[in-house]
């Protein structure tokens, strides 16, 4: 229904419309993708105190924008996935990026975290992966809401991509 809203009547998605459905009217993006990693970073938080959550965080797996919203049930998921479509290229491309450093830091968490195992370097681990996720997610929050690239790497760790070597070299 919405795919057809969206191609035969542009014009009905106005601003105020994509607001209602929290996606943002600049950048055609919903920031509900980004519970995907704040589940993650709250089970990562959760790990020195109660290491039973390691499981969870193993059990933890990359989703694109539209695998998160498919399997939600966000109630304008539809018109989320319809939109999306029409994120603006450069949008989207400085998006890609930022997640896909998400996800490989996930990635990386979870391997070092399978090999120390349970132990002292297991908070260590998860706490160092927590707060380098919640920096990045901040980043895509802020693309996502249209930021400037200048209060977007305000978010960012100074490299990102050299915390992620670090943390897969533990």
């Amino acid at each position: 229904m919405f795919a057809a809203e969206l191609q035969n009547a542009e014009l009905t998605l106005t601003p105020e419309r994509l607001r209602a459905a929290n996606i943002h009217p600049e950048t055609r993006l919903a920031t509900d993708y980004l519970n995907h990693f704040n589940e993650a970073i709250m089970l990562l938080e959760l790990i020195p105190s109660m290491p039973d959550c390691m499981e969870d965080v193993l059990a933890w797996q990359p989703r694109t924008y539209e695998e998160h919203f498919l399997a939600s049930s966000y109630r304008d998921k539809e018109l989320v996935l319809a939109v999306y479509r029409h994120v603006p290229p450069e949008v989207l491309a400085r998006f890609h990026a930022v997640i896909d450093q998400m996800n490989q830091l996930m990635t990386a968490a979870i391997d070092s975290l399978k090999v120390v195992g349970p132990g002292p370097a297991t908070a260590i681990v998860a706490e160092e992966a927590g707060l380098i996720l919640k920096r990045l997610a901040a980043r895509a929050a802020g693309i996502m809401n249209a930021a400037t690239e200048t209060e977007e790497d305000l978010a960012l760790p100074a490299s990102a991509q050299d915390a992620i070597d670090a943390l897969m070299r533990r």
